[in-house]
C-alpha cells in the first residue's frame, strides 16, 4: 500500500508543503477535520504535474482563512455562499491553495443544493469524473488514509474519464470544458458512457448555460497549465470555445499563444511568474474585435483589478516595449530598473508581440543575466567584513556593487573583493 504522506512529502515542492503544513496546522487548531482532494491527489498518485492543492474541510472551510493569512497567504478569490477561498503562499515557486467546505447535492448550479454541510465522503460522490473524486485525510487519527469511494484509482490505472452521474454534462455543462481539458492534458480517453454522455450534452447546445463564475474558474485553470495551446486546440476541436465568445473559434493567434508559452517557461526559469489570468484572456480573444473582447469581459463578469488588467494590458505593453527601445534602458542598470519595476505579464507580453530584435535582446538579458547575477551578490563576504545582513546600509551596499557589476567596472575576483571592502568602509 502506498505512503501518501511520503509521497506528497516527495513530491511537493517547498512552497507546497508548507501550504500543507500550514492548513492542516490551522485545521487541527480549529478541531475540524481536512482532507487533501480532487486534481490534487490524482495528480500526486498518476505521477502528474502538481499545480494546485484543492483542501476540503468538514465544517466552514472560510474559518481558516483569517490563521492562513498571518502566515502570509494572499486570498485571491473567495465566496462566502460557497465557503471557498482560493489562496496564494509564500515561496520561491510560490503555491496555489483552496480551501471549501465539504458539500452535498450534485454540481455548481445555482439551481442546486450548494454550499450545505457534508461528510468528505459526500463531497467526493456529488463530483464530476471518478479520478477527481478521491481523498487523502490530513487529520491526526488518519493521516494518509486514501479515500476513493468511487474506484476512480482504478480508472486512473485504465486511463479513463469516467462520469459519475449519468446527466452530469447537462445538468452542470462546465464540464464538457473540463472533460476535454483534463482529457487533453491527462492523455486519458473517455470510457464508452461517458462519451455518450458527452455527445448528448454538446448536441443539446448548454454552452450559454454555463454560469459566468464557472466559466472564469476553467479558464483560469487552463491559463495555468503548462501547455494551454493543446487544451484550446481540442476545445477547438470539439466547438466548445463558443462557450467564451460565439465570435472565437478559427480566432485564435496559434503563433502568439506558442511564443507565450516559450516566454512563460522563459520568466518561471528567472523565478518571475508568467501565468496571469488577464495576460491569458488577453493571448486567447487577440484576434477579437474590441466590441467583441468587451463582450467577453462582460461574459465573464470580470471586475476589479482582473477587468482592468484586460482592459489596459496591450497599451501598458505597448509602452513599455517603446521605453526599452529608449533612453529608459539605454544602460544596463536603467534597463534593469526598468524591467524589475514592470509587472512580468507586460515583460511576458513585451516578448509576445514586440518584433524588434534590440528590444527582445534586452528583455533577454535581463532575463538570463542581470537576475541570475543579482541572486548571487556577495551577503556573506560583505557581514565578514562587518555590515550587519538585511540592514539598509546592507542592502545599499549590495545594490551599488551589482549596478558596478552591470556596468562592467569590475572583471576579477580580486577587483570585486577591493570594491567590496571600498563600499564597506564607514562613511561610503
Amino acid at each position: 500500500m502506498p505512503d501518501y504522506l511520503f509521497l506528497m512529502e516527495s513530491r511537493l515542492h517547498p512552497a507546497q508543503w508548507f501550504a500543507v503544513t500550514a492548513i492542516q496546522n490551522a485545521a487541527e487548531s480549529l478541531g475540524v477535520n481536512l482532507y487533501l482532494a480532487g486534481g490534487a491527489v490524482r495528480d500526486l498518485i498518476g505521477g502528474f504535474p502538481i499545480e494546485d492543492l484543492d483542501f476540503v474541510v468538514e465544517g466552514n472551510a472560510l474559518k481558516l482563512v483569517p490563521q492562513l493569512t498571518r502566515q502570509k497567504a494572499r486570498v485571491t478569490w473567495k465566496n462566502a455562499a460557497l465557503q471557498t477561498a482560493e489562496m496564494e503562499f509564500p515561496g520561491g515557486a510560490g503555491a496555489r491553495a483552496s480551501v471549501s467546505t465539504a458539500r452535498a447535492g450534485f454540481g455548481s448550479q445555482p439551481s442546486r443544493p450548494r454550499g450545505e454541510s457534508a461528510t468528505i465522503l459526500e463531497d467526493l460522490r456529488r463530483r464530476d469524473f471518478s479520478i477527481n473524486a478521491i481523498g487523502i485525510s490530513l487529520n491526526p487519527h488518519s493521516r494518509g488514509l486514501l479515500l476513493d469511494p468511487t474506484n476512480g484509482v482504478a480508472d486512473m490505472e485504465k486511463k479513463e474519464l469516467r462520469a459519475l452521474h449519468p446527466y452530469g454534462f447537462v445538468q452542470d455543462p462546465i464540464r464538457l470544458l473540463r472533460g476535454v481539458r483534463l482529457r487533453a492534458r491527462l492523455k486519458y480517453s473517455f470510457e464508452p458512457k461517458t462519451a455518450a454522455q458527452f455527445q448528448d450534452a454538446k448536441e443539446r447546445k448548454l454552452l450559454e448555460k454555463i454560469p459566468p463564475q464557472d466559466l472564469e474558474q476553467e479558464l483560469r485553470r487552463i491559463g495555468r497549465e503548462h501547455d494551454p495551446s493543446e487544451i484550446l486546440r481540442a476545445l477547438e476541436k470539439e466547438k466548445l470555445l463558443a462557450a467564451v465568445s460565439p465570435r472565437l473559434p478559427g480566432r485564435l493567434d496559434w503563433t502568439g499563444i506558442a511564443r507565450a508559452v516559450k516566454a512563460s517557461q522563459m520568466l518561471a526559469a528567472a523565478g518571475l511568474p508568467g501565468d496571469s489570468f488577464p495576460l491569458f484572456l488577453h493571448l486567447l480573444t487577440r484576434k477579437l474585435s474590441p466590441s467583441d473582447r468587451t463582450l467577453v469581459s462582460k461574459r465573464l463578469r470580470l471586475k476589479g483589478p482582473d477587468a482592468q488588467a484586460f482592459r489596459k494590458l496591450p497599451d501598458a505593453a505597448r509602452r513599455l516595449a517603446k521605453d526599452l527601445g529608449g533612453k529608459a534602458a539605454a544602460t544596463p542598470t536603467r534597463l534593469y530598473q526598468l524591467l524589475s519595476a514592470a509587472q512580468p505579464e507586460l515583460i511576458l507580453l513585451v516578448l509576445v508581440e514586440s518584433p524588434q530584435t534590440a528590444i527582445q535582446g534586452r528583455v533577454r538579458n535581463y532575463l538570463r543575466k542581470y537576475l541570475p547575477l543579482r541572486s548571487k551578490l556577495p551577503e556573506k563576504e560583505l557581514e565578514q567584513l562587518g555590515v550587519a545582513a538585511g540592514t539598509p546600509r546592507s542592502q545599499k551596499i549590495l545594490e551599488q556593487f551589482f549596478y558596478a557589476l552591470l556596468e562592467g567596472k569590475v572583471h576579477t575576483k580580486t577587483d570585486q573583493a577591493k570594491l567590496l571592502k571600498k563600499l564597506a568602509q564607514p562613511g561610503k
